[in-house]
């Protein structure tokens, strides 16, 4: 049987951080950076849509908190999770 893959296979990004990343990225749970606070994503940016997107697909352990593999939803695909990332960029640029 195929594995199923989270939220139907979308990769609206809008709807996938609406259905998973908003229990941290809205709160500021474990660390993460909140979407409305522009500042905290400079650096973040800083270091390029690269880095962020391996971070999010793999997991991260940095000083001020830590972003779980695929925001602890290993049924996303790495497209979903690019899709997004790409999202959440546009929204804090």
């Amino acid at each position: 049987a195929a594995s199923q893959v989270a939220y139907g296979g979308t990769t609206d990004g809008k709807t996938i951080f609406g259905n998973l990343c908003h229990a941290c990225h809205e709160t500021g749970a474990g660390g993460a950076p909140m979407l409305s606070n522009k500042a905290a994503w400079t650096a973040r940016l800083a270091q390029g849509e690269a880095t962020l997107l391996k971070h999010a697909i793999e997991g991260y352990t940095g000083t001020e908190g830590m972003m779980p593999a695929k925001g602890g939803n290993p049924a996303l695909t790495d497209e979903q999770v690019k899709a997004t990332v790409d999202w959440m960029i546009a929204q804090v640029k």
